[in-house]
């Protein structure tokens, strides 16, 4: 897979720009201020949704304008897609594929898979654990839909959940159903936190071989998961004790919501690491 082309409008700085890519290495260079991160980010944005950035839509739009718009050619499999994106100031994006309007990001991944690498990226080792759990959701959505599909799930079983332990005050005898919630949080949590183990069990083979190249042989980095609880526990025992709670109304802050991975270096975690060259090689 690889670009072809994108065009801008009123994204950003850029009034207007057209670009063609080539299918090997390109380099952006210039100035700064330019917007040579303003490019990528609209080819991220366009392939994930999403910016890097975390900017919401109207913080994107070139000011004085209500509408931006993305376009971006890929070429995937002999085939060529193309990507289109509304921005509104007021109003939802809007995104298309060969002409077709989709209605989840979901249908994007596929088509165009994205690693984007920037100095917001250093958050996953210096944050909480909320960016680490970004990291593995975005990757793991890219590379696996059924994941991305169970992790929809729980987070629809999750809020129904919260909300139906909100309406118990007014209505106790809905207590009935919450076990029902409760079983299928436990089992599409249990695959999410298996994905998840799996995912950085892959990520570490990878990883530390390069790490090692990079810092002469002198260190090792080691990825490890640690979720609340693991899979074979099902998540029902951190669930149902939960259950004494409801009239306390407490959100759900349990299992695989709440995963964290810590990311070590010999024997100290990259969290504690002040040294921000070191948390570049990571």
């Amino acid at each position: 897979m690889y670009i072809e082309s994108v065009q801008l409008k009123n994204f950003r700085n850029y009034d207007s720009l057209e670009l063609d890519f080539d299918q090997g290495t390109n380099i952006f260079y210039g100035n700064n201020a330019q917007g040579k991160t303003n490019i990528l980010e609209s080819l991220y944005l366009c392939g994930t949704t999403k910016s890097h950035k975390g900017s919401k839509d109207k913080e994107i739009i070139h000011f004085g304008q209500d509408e931006a718009h993305i376009r971006m050619m890929v070429r995937r499999n002999e085939m060529s897609y193309k990507v289109d994106m509304h921005l509104r100031r007021n109003k939802a994006k809007g995104v298309a594929i060969n002409g077709l309007p989709i209605r989840k990001a979901s249908e994007l991944f596929g088509v165009v898979n994205m690693v984007f690498f920037s100095p917001e990226d250093l958050n996953i080792i210096k944050n909480g654990p909320g960016e680490r759990r970004r990291f593995l959701d975005l990757e793991l959505c890219q590379l696996d839909k059924i994941y991305l599909t169970d992790l929809a799930s729980y987070n629809h079983i999750v809020n129904q959940r919260n909300k139906l332990l909100k309406d118990l005050y007014v209505k106790p005898d809905l207590k009935g159903t919450l076990e029902i919630w409760d079983m299928q949080m436990a089992e599409y949590g249990r695959r999410i936190i298996e994905k998840r183990q799996k995912f950085v069990e892959e990520l570490n083979g990878i990883i530390q071989e390069i790490h090692r190249n990079l810092t002469g042989q002198a260190e090792t980095l080691e990825i490890i998961y640690e979720p609340s609880c693991t899979a074979e526990a099902r998540l029902k025992d951190k669930v149902i004790p939960l259950q004494v709670n409801v009239l306390k109304r407490l959100p759900l802050k349990t299992g695989s919501r709440v995963p964290l991975f810590v990311i070590t270096i010999r024997t100290t975690s990259s969290r504690l690491l002040s040294s921000s060259k070191c948390r570049r090689s990571v």
